[in-house]
């Protein structure tokens, strides 16, 4: 039992550690349900397990609690993933609507232009034509007229008729270009509401974006703080229903085994690289991410912060999370990464699977459609990269043999500068920050 704990009688026996779990529901403004948060301590030492087994009472209460504990963080992850989901849609709803009234904007913007356009040429037309009225003398006529002979009286009665004409094609290009002002300013009105409409658009959607991702961080939390305790307490499970008690040694010594033999198995493959053989990468999202797993056991793949590992970790363990996937493709290029070099580091898959919302934010292929369409690597060999040196040289000229048509790739200028860009063949590349080596597939 740890220092400072105090006893308790031995009907209360130690269950009380476990009500340590604490679900709490936050009311947001507007009713909402905010996400819920796990808390969890005083998780059950294997020295409690073992002293359970003195007594058929204390045992079957160390096992109710337990049980109670595994289930008490497995619906805390169903919670927290259930609103994750929900926030989730509910951004992908404001996305959608703000892509509609973009599209609107943009329509009536065009609109309101092509009208004002309209009636300024209607406009300059008028114009033109009053500066010719003006030139013909027109002001003048009545009065030349009356002061003329009969011969000249009718050449300005004809030229009158004329201007008569002229007068009303005037009035005619006036009324439309007064027409077309009226349309133009009607235009630019709705133009203009459209615009204001969008800006109140585009603040629910970023609203509804950081909701999503701030759901989808505490519900990677939850999952996590489960994870990281669900082997061991399914192990002291077991140790007090079976007839062989297992003890905390035996325990890790398992848990020593499973990962030398990923170790092992990661080195093989390694071994095989070097030689020349690296044999065919799987297609298999599972198995590749488990030959992944093996490199991070052995300390040749790492991540950096926020750490992803643990989206290649859960899908190794089969596990399926919202949010959390990486595309088949991606993790073969890590994959095929690890076979080149001694280690490699990976700074950001899935921006979607940990609440990033960063650089080309939702637009960025490590966030969008449930991310996990993009890979960055900060350092290959054990050296960093700026996507333009030897090492990012090497794996990109394998890559962009390997890699579907039309794949993306980083640190387009960062090449250029260093007079190093290579012909490309599916590769299609472009700017980006010079502190990483970005590859995604053609989502």
């Amino acid at each position: 039992m740890p220092p400072g704990r105090p006893a308790l009688s031995s009907s209360v026996v130690r269950g009380w550690r476990f009500v340590a779990i604490c679900v709490v529901i936050a009311v947001v403004a507007g009713g909402g349900l905010d996400a819920p948060k796990a808390y969890a301590d005083n998780y059950p030492s294997w020295a409690d397990v073992q002293a359970a087994r003195s007594s058929e009472a204390a045992k079957q209460a160390e096992v109710a609690a337990i049980t109670n504990l595994v289930q008490t963080l497995k619906t805390q992850v169903k919670a927290a993933e259930d609103l994750a989901i929900q926030r989730g849609k509910e951004n992908e709803a404001a996305q959608a609507a703000l892509a509609v009234g973009k599209e609107k904007a943009d329509r009536l913007a065009a609109r309101s232009s092509a009208l004002k356009a309209t009636a300024e040429a209607s406009h300059h037309e008028a114009a033109v034509v009053a500066e010719k009225l003006a030139r013909s003398g027109g002001a003048d006529l009545t009065g030349t007229l009356l002061l003329s002979s009969s011969g000249d009286a009718s050449v300005l009665l004809s030229r009158l008729s004329s201007m008569g004409k002229l007068t009303a094609t005037i009035n005619g290009i006036y009324s439309k270009a007064a027409q077309d002002d009226n349309l133009a300013k009607a235009a630019s009105d709705q133009a203009t509401a459209a615009k204001n409409e969008l800006t109140v658009l585009a603040a629910k959607a970023q609203a509804e974006a950081e909701k999503a991702a701030a759901a989808q961080k505490q519900m990677i939390a939850a999952l996590q703080a489960e994870t990281a305790h669900e082997g061991e307490l399914q192990a002291q499970l077991a140790s007090l229903t079976s007839a062989t008690a297992i003890t905390e040694q035996q325990y890790q010594a398992g848990v020593a085994a499973r990962a030398a033999a990923a170790a092992a198995a990661a080195a093989a493959a390694r071994a095989r690289a070097r030689s020349g053989n690296a044999g065919p990468i799987s297609s298999d999202a599972h198995a590749l991410a488990q030959e992944l797993m093996g490199y991070v056991d052995s300390g040749q793949l790492v991540g950096s912060y926020p750490d992803h590992i643990f989206e290649i970790r859960w899908i190794a363990e089969g596990r399926s999370v919202p949010n959390c996937g990486i595309d088949t493709s991606v993790l073969q290029a890590m994959v095929i990464a690890e076979h080149m070099f001694s280690s490699v580091g990976v700074s950001d898959i899935n921006r979607r699977c940990t609440g990033q919302i960063e650089g080309a934010g939702i637009y960025s292929q490590h966030y969008m459609n449930g991310g996990g369409h993009a890979v960055d690597f900060y350092s290959l060999g054990g050296q960093g990269t700026n996507g333009a040196d030897r090492n990012a040289l090497t794996l990109i000229r394998t890559l962009d043999n390997f890699m579907p048509y039309g794949s993306g790739l980083g640190q387009r200028q960062c090449r250029i500068n260093a007079g190093d860009e290579p012909g490309l063949r599916h590769f299609q590349d472009f700017y980006d920050t010079c502190n990483h080596l970005h590859v995604n597939d053609p989502m």
